[in-house]
């Protein structure tokens, strides 16, 4: 599909999928890690869904430790280890640009 050709369309795509992405991270991305990566998702956007991640794999390990695991294992550490790369990020260009507006 050309970006250009149907701009309204693919905003609403990329918004359907943001949404899905908040409601149930794990079903929209393989990897915590690959959020972090997404170029076209905005900061904000990224937070929230790791966040809700974050939540999810919290829950799951909390039935795993009351002995009511689904199969499925916590990877908190996962999540966590892309949240913090995430604020790594958004520190080092917050940095980059109030050197910029200094300059």
């Amino acid at each position: 599909m050309d970006r250009y050709a149907f701009p309204k369309e693919e905003i609403m795509y990329d918004q359907e999928r943001i949404g899905k992405a908040k409601l149930k991270p794990a079903g929209t991305f393989d990897r915590p890690m690959d959020v972090v990566r997404a170029d076209d998702i905005a900061a904000g956007e990224k937070l929230a869904i790791l966040r809700a991640w974050e939540a999810d794999e919290r829950a799951l390990q909390r039935a795993e430790d009351e002995g009511m695991g689904g199969g499925e294992h916590a990877h908190l550490h996962k999540v966590q280890s892309a949240l913090t790369r995430l604020e790594e990020q958004l520190c080092s260009s917050s940095a980059k640009s109030g050197q910029d507006e200094r300059g």
